[in-house]
Order: C-alpha cells, then sequence, then structure tokens
C-alpha cells in the first residue's frame, strides 16, 4: 500500500543504541584528549546526540566516565568467562587470557588503550590497580590452582601470574604504541609459548 503523502514518520527511539553511542565516544575522546581535556559539548558533537540525552542518562561527566571504567571491564570479564567455558586445563584457560587480550588490541585497539593506558585516579575515587580487577584476579585463581595441581612450577601464584600476563600485556602496549609494527595476532603462538614457559612446570 502506497505511503500516503505527508503522513507523520514513526519516531524510532533506541535508548541502549545512543547509550552504547555515548559511551563509545567518549571512551574514544578520553583515550585521545585525557579525561580532563573532554568536556560533555565535545561528547555532544561527536556522538550526534544531545545534551538532554546524556544528561538523562548521566548526573555529571564523573558520573559518565565510571560508568565507562565499569562498563568496559565488565565487558571484558564477560568475554572472557564466556571463552572459559569448558576448558579445564590451566593452559588452555590462560591461552584464552592471552587470545582474547591480543584479539582486543587488534581489533579494539582504542578499547584495550583505555584499559592499560587511561589514568582512572582522574575521575574515580576508588581506583585499583588493572591487576587488582576481576578479570587479572580470575587469572591469578587459574595460575594458583595450577601450582596447586603440579601444571605450574612451585612457587608465588601472584609473581607466576605477573610472569605470564607481563608477556602478553607489555606486547599489547608495545603494539598500541607503535613499537611492535607487525600484528600480534601473526606473533600469537610465540607469545603464548613465552609466557606459558615462564611458569609452566
Amino acid at each position: 500500500m502506497a505511503v500516503r503523502a505527508g503522513a507523520a514518520k514513526v519516531r524510532k527511539i533506541d535508548p541502549d543504541g545512543k547509550m552504547n553511542q555515548i559511551v563509545r565516544v567518549a571512551r574514544s575522546l578520553f583515550v585521545e584528549k585525557g579525561y580532563h581535556n573532554v568536556s560533555i559539548p565535545q561528547i555532544v558533537k561527536a556522538s550526534g546526540v544531545s545534551t538532554g540525552t546524556i544528561y538523562n542518562h548521566f548526573t555529571n561527566k564523573e558520573g559518565l566516565a565510571a560508568y565507562i571504567h565499569t562498563e568496559t571491564l565488565n565487558s571484558f570479564q564477560q568475554r572472557f568467562s564466556a571463552r572459559l567455558q569448558n576448558l579445564t586445563s590451566t593452559y588452555d584457560q590462560l591461552r584464552c587470557f592471552a587470545e582474547l587480550v591480543i584479539e582486543i588490541t587488534e581489533e579494539e585497539p582504542e578499547l584495550m588503550e583505555y584499559m592499560l593506558f587511561m589514568k582512572h585516579g582522574e575521575f574515580l575515587s576508588e581506583s585499583f590497580p588493572i591487576c587488582s580487577t576481576e578479570p587479572f584476579r580470575k587469572v591469578q585463581q587459574i595460575v594458583a590452582e595450577g601450582i596447586k595441581n603440579g601444571e605450574l612450577r612451585d612457587g608465588d601464584y601472584l609473581v607466576s601470574a605477573v610472569s605470564y600476563t607481563g608477556v602478553i600485556i607489555r606486547a599489547a602496549e608495545l603494539r598500541i604504541q607503535g613499537v611492535i609494527n607487525v600484528s600480534l595476532s601473526d606473533r600469537a603462538e610465540e607469545l603464548i609459548s613465552n609466557a606459558w614457559a615462564a611458569i609452566k612446570a
């Protein structure tokens, strides 16, 4: 049936889409310019949403930044947890962490840059180092269990966890900074092998 000329258009409301757009753009600006150098008007201009829409979701810039921090870490943890399903060996569980870090570094570099380089203490009253966040505590738990069951060499589980993740995270940092100019995906086997060699029994 033909649409009558002049008929009113149905307004499409997509609150989740707008929220995701705000978060994505604000996170990108925070990474590029630094938290204190980004204003709500800049976020409005870059995201294409209205000022009112932002304030409907967040009280102020600090609230937006805190939400982005929580959402980013939760997203990483959810993706990590999903990949851990049905994995039982220490090697496979740690490998899936490494593969996720490498994948995000290559496919979503701004997200990884936010996690690794953003000065979260600038906008969070309680800021914890990344090694104290849930994904890294899970890695520490995996390592502790690996030591207990003999898959990993005896020692301090925190030191062992740092020895493994340090190889992967440092590579991600250098890739983002442009020091490593080849895809980490092409070097994944080498990186994971080196990380595993540092802690295996």
